[in-house]
């Protein structure tokens, strides 16, 4: 882990500098260069995600019968369905895979965050280019904007990322819960920490916007195995 907050670290550096070289010099651009560049590396997983969701359309009017079926029976219905996710191979939680891959890359920049903008840690920083927007240094906590955009960029990647019927209970509740305990985390982050989580949610809404707008390119790949 020690390897990758300091490769973080080194990554954050070093987009600084290009944005230095274009004339812009600020770490709050590096971040979410920094963010982009994750995102794409993720890209592969995000394209299972998608797939994976096209299924799960597909099989909406099969779990709709079963919920149908079973309505006078919850537990009955729950079964039911994780059968039929069993014989067609699909698996309803696979869009929390990205969200899980990445939460190495979350700890280790949280532990890289901490010190990078400690001018005693790291000599390197430049402080008068840690500043972003409203935001006077960027290795300080937010307590007040960030946490609830990070909530509400939370809940609407989560939202855009559900299939339509076919959530159960469980994941109802944590569409909302979810966001709300990560923006109360967020507090105590840094808010450098806070910008990546925001820029990495527009990015995936805009990501699951743009695959709705042209489904054809998933529903290919899945009728092509």
């Amino acid at each position: 882990m020690r390897i990758l907050v300091e490769f973080l670290s080194q990554s954050i550096q070093f987009l600084y500098n290009i944005t230095k070289a274009i004339g812009i010099p600020n770490y709050g651009l590096a971040i979410i260069l920094f963010t982009i560049a994750v995102k794409v590396i993720l890209y592969p997983l995000t394209y299972r995600q998608l797939r994976s969701m096209r299924r799960l359309q597909e099989l909406q009017p099969k779990i709709q019968e079963l919920q149908k079926k079973y309505k006078s029976n919850p537990q009955k219905a729950q079964q039911a369905m994780m059968e039929l996710y069993q014989k067609e191979k699909v698996n309803p939680l696979g869009g929390c895979l990205p969200l899980l891959i990445q939460m190495p890359i979350l700890y280790a920049l949280f532990s890289s965050l901490r010190s990078f903008f400690n001018p005693a840690l790291n000599p390197t920083v430049n402080l008068a280019h840690a500043n972003f927007l409203w935001i006077s240094n960027l290795g300080q906590p937010d307590p007040y904007i960030l946490p609830v955009l990070v909530a509400v960029g939370t809940f609407f990647q989560q939202k855009v990322s559900m299939v339509s019927g076919g959530q159960d209970q469980t994941q109802k509740t944590m569409l909302f819960v979810m966001p709300l305990i990560i923006g109360w985390m967020s507090r105590n982050f840094s808010a450098g920490l806070s910008l990546y989580w925001v820029t990495f949610s527009l990015m995936g809404i805009l990501e699951q916007w743009l695959a709705r707008r042209q489904p054809h390119l998933v529903k290919e790949e899945i009728s092509a195995k």
